[in-house]
Parts: structure tokens; C-alpha cells; sequence
């Protein structure tokens, strides 16, 4: 049996159900209730299913099925297109929806639909962490018309587990907008008897190899022997045996904290991108926060390092050093396309990452194009104004999206030659 300390549950995980379906349900009225499937390609039905909705999933339509496969299942789907600036914008909202009740060093956006939050302190002012959890669920679908699943727990492992706890019984799809709290004491009841790939972190392969062992279930693995699985799987092993017996240490710590003086936003897709476009609408996104955190803090940028991991998580870093330090998103979200264009083309991608690094205080810009550049420096802190007044939802930079239409209108014209 486990030795419990005594923690209270205030732990949680927001997941946003089927969340591209949900995203187009909650902008287009007509599209709720109806199942409905983001796939690559609608138009030549080919490609691969990215998300399906709740009402598709019931039919047994799955992620990563092909499209085709999809509709012979369920023929009566609406079929879409991905909108990766949509996806953005409204998870953006959301944890905005998150941070009215406790601060930004307490909230860890995983990916674009999961986010973690830790409520200790926010107990005198809002309640219970399962009240706060009640109201920020309700307030997301009422503001934004999204529904969330809700996880709590007294350690992040398991918070991610109740998240995913309440399922249809007969075809075992995750209920959308479920409420599930996992406490101390309710480890061997709640989470023993689960199969061990509904642990986070335990792949295909890895129960495979489990089952190999005569691990199946969170509780093989909790009263496994922990030197069998140090050995069969190293440092991996140790922790997964800590995990099963509700052990997981791990703060709820902000993507974006600054470390070695840099400051960085990493984006975890639900799945795996390959078209250009969408990379760059990531990338977008991402230098709109590094470089409004920049000048936040009064610094400005020598170092930009783009991170890139693939469907296996291996990762790769491209990183350019500027002939002079910008604070400038503009530049910023330039800069890092040239080093995104490094990916191989077409070879998926899990993880977008940006970091601007060797910052410098005091460091006045120096440039053949000074007025421009003073311009466009006012702008930021106009459009910083604005959304540190209405919000961060109130508008996007014209000048970014004009980059951007720049860039593919280039691309389009250059492949129209070929």
C-alpha cells in the first residue's frame, strides 16, 4: 500500500473537448450538435482525421484515421478545413478565462487545448478549488462556447488523469464537460484498476512492453518491482513506478518563465502539423507573446532560437543573432520564419517553440531606417496598451498578418513558376 501525505486538491487540469471540432461548433451555431471532422484535405477527401467531434466519435470515427475511413463510418459529417488562427485566439481566451483567478506563475499552458492551474492561494478570495474549477468551467462555455473537461487532484499526474477519467461506457469515448476529482485516498479505488496506458506518458510502445512484463493495469505497475523497472527502463521507469503510486512533484510552473536571462513560449500541438501555413500561424502566435513579454521587461533581443520537435519528440534548434537587439514583434516573427524554414518541408511537426535570448537593457536601436523603426516600436506599445486594458483578445497586429501574406503570397508565386 502507499504512504499518503496529506495534500489538498488543488491541482487542476482544464481539457477542451474534441477541441478544433469544438472551435468551429462555438464560432458557427449551425455546426452544434452535428458531427463533425477537421481533416487536411476535405475537398479530395483525403488526409487524416486531427479531430473529431464528441457527436462523430460516438460512430467510432478516431484521431489520425483517414478521412475516407471516417466517412464510411459516418457519412452524414461536415468536414472541414483546419483554422490554426482560430484554435489560437480561442485558447488564447480561454486561460485568459483561467487567470482571473489566480496568476500567471501558477498556470502552465501544456498545449493549445490543456492547461494546468494551481488554486492554493486563491482559496480567501474565490473559494474552494472545486469551486473556482465549477466556475471557470462554466464561464468558458458560456463566454466562449466551449466545453471543458475538468480534472483535479493533489499532484499534476493525477489531475491529468481525472481529466480523462469519465467515459461512455459502451464505446469508452471521453464524456465532454466532466467534472473529476481524485483524492489522496482514492488512489487504489479510483486509479488501480484503470489499464496502464491511461497513465500519461505511457505510449503503444511502452505498454506493449509493460504487458510483456504482466504489467496491464496502474496497480501492476504501482506494486511492480522498482529495480525490474529501473533496469527494463531506466530513469523512465523509476518514474513511472512513482506516478502509479501517486507521487509526481512536479510545480505548476509557467512554459514561459524566463531561465538564463531569456524568454520563451513553447506550443504542444494536439497533432502533428505539415503544412507551412499553419507552422507559420503557430509561429505567429508565439512571437506575438515573446514580444510583448519583451518589452514588458524593458529589454530588447540579441539571440532568437526556434525549437522544433517532431512526432517522436526529437528536437531540433535553429537560432540567428541579430545585427542589432529589437523588442520589436515585426522582427521577431521575421526573423524566426527564416529559421523555421530550415524544417525539413513536409516532415511533421508536434512542438513550436521560440526563445529570445541575451537580453539587454538600456540599448537605444540603431538604424538605416530609424523613423520606421521608432514607428513601428510605438505601435507595440500601443497595441500593448490596449490589450493590458480590454484584454489580449481585443486584436491582432495588422503588420504581423501583413508579414504573413507577404510571405505565402511569395511562396505561391514561386511555385506558379516552377
Amino acid at each position: 500500500m502507499p504512504e499518503h501525505r496529506l495534500k489538498d486538491c488543488d491541482i487542476v487540469l482544464f481539457d477542451a473537448n474534441s477541441y478544433y471540432a469544438s472551435c468551429h461548433q462555438a464560432v458557427n451555431p449551425e455546426l452544434q450538435g452535428k458531427p463533425l471532422l477537421v481533416a487536411g484535405d476535405p475537398k479530395n477527401r483525403t488526409g487524416i482525421i486531427l479531430t473529431a467531434s464528441y457527436e462523430a466519435r460516438l460512430y467510432g470515427v478516431k484521431t489520425a484515421m483517414p478521412l475516407f475511413q471516417a466517412l464510411k463510418l459516418c457519412p452524414e459529417a461536415v468536414v472541414l478545413s483546419p483554422d490554426f488562427r482560430l484554435y489560437l485566439d480561442l485558447s488564447r481566451k480561454m486561460w485568459k478565462i483561467v487567470e482571473r483567478y489566480t496568476d500567471e506563475d501558477h498556470i502552465e499552458v501544456v498545449s493549445v487545448d490543456e492547461c494546468f492551474a494551481d488554486f492554493r492561494g486563491s482559496h480567501l478570495l474565490f473559494g474552494s478549488t472545486e469551486k473556482i474549477a465549477h466556475r471557470v468551467q462554466k464561464e468558458i462555455l458560456e463566454e466562449l462556447g466551449l466545453g471543458v473537461s475538468v480534472g483535479i487532484s493533489y499532484c499534476k499526474i493525477l489531475a491529468k488523469l481525472a481529466s480523462d477519467y469519465q467515459r461512455d461506457p459502451k464505446t469508452r469515448v471521453k464524456l465532454p464537460r466532466s467534472f473529476t476529482v481524485i483524492a489522496p485516498g482514492e488512489l487504489e479505488s479510483k486509479v488501480w484498476p484503470l489499464g496502464v496506458g491511461e497513465l500519461s506518458g505511457i505510449g503503444r510502445q511502452t505498454e506493449k512492453q509493460l504487458a510483456d512484463l504482466g504489467i496491464r493495469t496502474i496497480g501492476d505497475l504501482a506494486q511492480a518491482s522498482p529495480q525490474a523497472l529501473r533496469k527494463g527502463f531506466g530513469v523512465y521507469g523509476a518514474k513511472l513506478y512513482a506516478w502509479a503510486n501517486g507521487r509526481d512533484e512536479r510545480p505548476v510552473t509557467p512554459e514561459d518563465q524566463a531561465k538564463d536571462h531569456s524568454i520563451g513560449r513553447s506550443i504542444t500541438l494536439p497533432q502533428d502539423i505539415t503544412d507551412p501555413e499553419q507552422g507559420a500561424e503557430v509561429l505567429l502566435f508565439l512571437a506575438d507573446s515573446v514580444g510583448r513579454k519583451v518589452r514588458r521587461e524593458e529589454t530588447k533581443a540579441q539571440t532568437l532560437t526556434v525549437q522544433v520537435k517532431d512526432a517522436e519528440f526529437k528536437t531540433r534548434t535553429y537560432s540567428t543573432t541579430l545585427f542589432e537587439p529589437t523588442d520589436s514583434t515585426d522582427v521577431i516573427y521575421r526573423e524566426s520564419l527564416k529559421l523555421l524554414a530550415k524544417w525539413p518541408q513536409g516532415k511533421p511537426i508536434r512542438l513550436l517553440g521560440l526563445t529570445a535570448s541575451r537580453l539587454q537593457k538600456g540599448i537605444e536601436q540603431l538604424s538605416l531606417f530609424q523613423e520606421e523603426s521608432e514607428e513601428q516600436t510605438e505601435l507595440d506599445r500601443t497595441v500593448d496598451e490596449l490589450r493590458d486594458k480590454y484584454g489580449s483578445g481585443i486584436l491582432m497586429r495588422g503588420t504581423q498578418y501583413l508579414s504573413l501574406s507577404r510571405k505565402l503570397a511569395g511562396r505561391s508565386t514561386k511555385d506558379k513558376r516552377e
